[in-house]
């Protein structure tokens, strides 16, 4: 291009075409070839850097709030399973409600139709725990004793109390449940602190952290209590004297602590480390629950942290939560590495593109490139055009012949958009347009292609469908994305589409009869009250 340039000024009047004359030119076209490629890679280097760089922040961010709705999650998964348990709870007080005298066998009988074992992970039984003051202990004593049970008594014995709370009822009653039988709850701090908040308060309330009756002489496995009052039949329980001058009882439940959280994470959050402690506070000596005893989930460490605090049955427990390398890996979504890479690809080919362009061959190749986009491609929406929708059915159906697969076609008219061209002008439609087009490319697969046909009609080619159910859910999705309002130009508008859908072989064996069988079911559509999805029917073509 140097010497077209020089041969050109040399035949100009008056100009010298010495080589002296020509050589600051020629200076000027070295310099101008080195400068012009040297300056855009610094600057898409520069570009490249800031896009890295806000990839990183963005990845951080995802995997951040990633961590919060897991946390979050998982939180209201304990508060639900605790909240279920504590219907279960009234069930049984109802039970008692209904009847003058619980007696043994119905209180059996009504327990055992839960199911706990399978349904309630956690829970190790549901019983019943009469209050007995110490004037009735002998009598309370001899009463169970004549129904079967000689060797009963209440544990352990304590003198000088004014009141007891034995478990006299408690289901199943077999195994480790058979130790609490006869236990006084009123003789433990912990239990007697909630048994006395649920009496005056006359709801659920939960212990703090204890050992279970049931474990024997183990420990380590920490539990709980969830309690429920049982009033006499028939009393007025408005005031707290009421309620401790009408007390009964407690319905109640124990459970370990390991045993609750089992099934409670669900797949996107197992690796995450959960910790429970007993109170509003983290303190070891009150830590309940530990997902994995291997990683401190209150400790800055630099992995993502989260200390909360649930209110279960007016009882308080810290849930700290922090996250593995393992859920760093499943869940950052950074891609600043890539962006790295494909950046400095970028840089250095616009570099050599630059380069390229300096020379009138790279302005053909570019001339060629965009005659070739102008044929294929709608000019307004960036979409694929008739010509070459028409092209990748006819591939698509050479392909389902061979391999004996199914072809859908939706052929999509937009629903109210002439007033918006009637009304706004021509250049507003544009805009709706194109932000159609916008929304059809995310509501379809990344092997279907939406195209523009013109005007306000659209077409949709799913070259594979493994059945009607699977392209209907492609069709109501567009429906459900073009019911969204449009803000355009400032202003807002409401539209809608008619689908009609055409399958291969079901409706047509070539390109011509699928187009029209779409067609015809998406006036189908338009007659059955528009904003819908008709599949072709032969009896839609006849009407």
């Amino acid at each position: 291009m140097a010497k077209d340039l020089q041969s050109k000024q040399s035949r100009q009047p008056g100009e010298d075409s010495s080589p002296d004359a020509r050589q600051p030119l020629d200076w000027m076209t070295r310099w101008v070839g080195i400068l012009l490629p040297a300056l855009v890679f610094i600057l898409s280097s520069l570009l490249t850097y800031e896009l890295w760089r806000d990839a990183r922040n963005n990845a951080e961010l995802a995997l951040q709030s990633n961590f919060e709705f897991q946390t979050r999650e998982t939180m209201r998964r304990i508060e639900q399973r605790m909240l279920a348990y504590e219907q279960v709870l009234r069930g049984v007080v109802a039970l008692f409600a209904s009847s003058d005298q619980v007696e043994r066998n119905e209180f059996g009988n009504y327990v055992g139709r839960l199911q706990i074992e399978l349904s309630y992970p956690g829970i190790q039984g549901i019983g019943f725990a009469e209050l007995v003051p110490a004037n009735r202990k002998p009598v309370h004593v001899d009463m169970i004793r004549k129904e079967g049970f000689p060797g009963y008594d209440i544990q352990p014995q304590v003198e000088g109390r004014d009141l007891h709370a034995p478990i006299v009822y408690i289901e199943p009653f077999y195994g480790d449940n058979l130790r609490a039988f006869g236990y006084d709850m009123y003789s433990e701090p912990q239990r007697r602190a909630a048994m006395d908040l649920a009496r005056d308060s006359g709801k659920a309330a939960l212990s703090g952290k204890v050992t279970l009756v049931q474990e024997g002489a183990t420990t380590g496995r920490p539990g709980f209590l969830m309690y429920l009052p049982v009033y006499r039949n028939g009393v007025s329980i408005e005031t707290i004297r009421e309620r401790r001058e009408a007390l009964i009882g407690w319905v109640y439940a124990p459970f370990r602590m390991d045993d609750l959280m089992v099934g409670l994470q669900d797949e996107q959050a197992r690796d995450l480390d959960l910790e429970i402690y007993d109170g509003s506070a983290i303190v070891q000596e009150q830590r309940m629950y530990d997902a994995i005893l291997d990683i401190d989930a209150d400790a800055s460490n630099g992995n993502l942290n989260s200390i909360g605090i649930l209110d279960i049955a007016q009882h308080m427990w810290t849930v700290a939560m922090t996250s593995t390398p393992g859920f760093v890996q499943r869940f950052d979504q950074d891609r600043s590495p890539l962006i790295i890479r494909g950046g400095l690809s970028i840089a250095l080919l616009l570099t050599l593109l630059t380069w390229l362009l300096l020379d009138d061959r790279a302005r053909s190749l570019q001339s060629a490139e965009q005659a070739m986009r102008l044929a294929l491609y709608d000019t307004m929406t960036g979409l694929p055009n008739r010509k070459l929708v028409s092209e990748r059915l006819g591939r698509s159906l050479i392909d389902a012949r061979r391999a004996r697969t199914r072809v859908g076609l939706m052929f999509l008219d937009l629903d109210r958009f002439k007033p918006v061209n009637d009304d706004f002008g021509h250049a507003v439609g544009d805009l709706l347009l194109r932000e159609v087009a916008n929304r059809l490319q995310h509501c379809k697969r990344e092997s279907d292609t939406a195209a523009r046909l013109g005007g306000d009609e659209f077409v949709v080619l799913l070259p594979r469908v493994d059945s009607d159910e699977g392209a209907l859910v492609v069709a109501h999705k567009i429906l459900q994305a073009l019911e969204q309002p449009f803000d355009i130009a400032g202003h807002t508008f409401h539209i809608s589409a008619s689908i009609g859908v055409a399958f291969y072989p079901d409706h047509g064996t070539d390109e011509k009869s699928l187009m029209k069988n779409a067609d015809a079911a998406m006036y189908d559509a338009k007659k059955n009250g528009r904003n819908g999805v008709s599949v072709y029917q032969a009896d839609t073509a006849a009407s």
